[in-house]
């Protein structure tokens, strides 16, 4: 369905979610008061821009807001976007969602609540990016995790070793092993390119596979592919930024925390309000530093700073040194791609866990659940099966789906299944479909 869609703010949030609605069917406008950002995406994306103030009365009108399906307030400035989005709702625009950095807002405690600003829905970029990492650190070994049905199922990623058993076996070979846990390969990253196994298709080194499977089992497989979970209980994290502060205060009276900031006057102001973190001041680019804070015993060093070069740097010099498990926070989408392969164990980037959490409320309805995947070029669907669909007369080897497509999961009432060739699906099952996101109605077909 085509939507009227209002972007304030053209950002790497506002570009990069513009970026992807405008691979869809909409009528987009981009809206940025900075001459540089509404050039970039004029000419590089397929949507209409505007240049100004986007809490202005008059360039809100001039976008058109009274008509827009959906009004997206995501500038870097919380009261810039609180009042585009009051004036939006105003005007007549049907759906508002905005970025809110500021968890007071939306706290019980908050004096005036999102909702009285006309807000339907509210994205806190920096707690995404808390959440990714503790999702991150409950599975050390892999490189992404992302959760399902309420985390009972989880889709992770994991780099192969050299010396990875998988390496140089089939996907069939490996799923039909006589203790494999029940999994389904959805992608493999191959030197950076993404491609829908085969059953057919070898592993190979340096293959990051994602995979999914229920929680209870995501151990035991990725064991099987090489990367035995390890326990974290000591962990140090650079940077007492928004995300360093909130990961801090999550992980503390259950772990060994170390925070760490260069900023002096910081660390003494924060200190008192993490009673169980060890709050430091020093400089993560410091070789001595690390050692003298034995970062060699760290399970996981995590550098959250809001300079991703450094991020980046520390990352590496704390492998280097010793730490088990390296995550790092990228502003940018410029090193997602090589930040894996330089030796990063894991990327995150409260930019793009933002545009997921919005693509998410964006293609999502009443009928049906979707989670976008920016870096697999993916979408999640789960799909309800009708009453004499296609899908439910035959075994799944024979429906004849487009190969590039993966039926995930199947949830019968409170069952799951991971489906294979011989799997029948039956009226009133859910199903977790994944593909492009254009060929997502035309799969629905089969369920109609």
């Amino acid at each position: 369905m085509s939507l009227r869609i209002v972007i304030i703010g053209a950002g790497e949030v506002g570009f990069n979610l513009a970026k992807e609605l405008s691979r869809e069917d909409h009528d987009i406008t981009v809206v940025d008061n900075k001459a540089e950002k509404v050039k970039r995406a004029s000419e590089t994306l397929d949507v209409n821009t505007l240049e100004g103030n986007g809490a202005s009365p008059f360039i809100l009108r001039s976008a058109q807001v009274d008509r827009a399906d959906i009004f997206l307030a995501l500038t870097r400035i919380d009261e810039v976007n609180l009042v585009a989005s009051q004036m939006a709702k105003k005007l007549g625009a049907r759906t508002v969602i905005a970025r809110l950095r500021n968890t007071e807002y939306t706290s019980p405690k908050a004096i005036i609540e999102p909702a009285q600003f006309g807000i339907d829905e509210v994205i806190h970029p920096e707690l995404a990016a808390v959440e990714e990492v503790e999702r991150l650190l409950r599975q050390s070994s892999a490189t992404d995790v992302k959760e399902f049905e309420a985390g009972r199922l989880q889709l992770v990623g994991v780099l192969l070793e050299p010396s990875s058993v998988l390496v140089d076996r089939t996907v069939a070979d490996v799923s039909s092993a006589r203790n494999a846990a029940p999994h389904m390969v959805i992608a493999i990253d191959r030197g950076g390119n993404h491609f829908t196994p085969r059953s057919s298709t070898t592993y190979q080194a340096g293959d990051i596979v994602y995979v999914l499977a229920e929680a209870g089992h995501v151990s035991r497989i990725v064991t099987m592919l090489g990367k035995p979970s390890r326990e974290v209980k000591r962990v140090m994290i650079l940077g007492a930024g928004k995300i360093g502060r909130n990961l801090a205060s999550r992980l503390q009276d259950d772990l060994d925390v170390k925070l760490v900031d260069s900023n002096k006057s910081k660390a003494w102001e924060i200190a008192p309000s993490l009673t169980e973190t060890l709050v430091l001041h020093g400089d993560g680019t410091d070789i001595d530093f690390l050692l003298a804070e034995n970062i060699d015993e760290m399970d996981s060093f995590i550098a959250v700073t809001q300079d991703e070069q450094t991020n980046l740097l520390t990352g590496l010099l704390a492998k280097q040194l010793g730490a088990q498990h390296v995550i790092v926070h990228l502003a940018t989408t410029s090193y997602l791609p090589i930040a894996r392969r330089i030796g990063i164990d894991a990327a995150i980037s409260k930019n793009m866990a933002t545009v997921e959490a919005i693509l998410r409320v964006i293609k999502s309805s009443g009928e049906r659940s979707v989670s976008s995947f920016e870096d697999l070029k993916l979408d999640a669907v789960e799909i309800v099966t009708q009453a004499g669909s296609k899908i439910t007369k035959k075994p799944l080897r024979d429906v004849g789906l487009p190969d590039d497509v993966v039926l995930g999961a199947v949830m019968r009432g409170d069952q799951i299944e991971i489906p294979g060739g011989h799997s029948r699906i039956l009226s009133g099952d859910r199903v977790l479909v994944f593909a492009r996101d254009d060929e997502v109605e035309k799969v629905q077909k089969y369920f109609s």
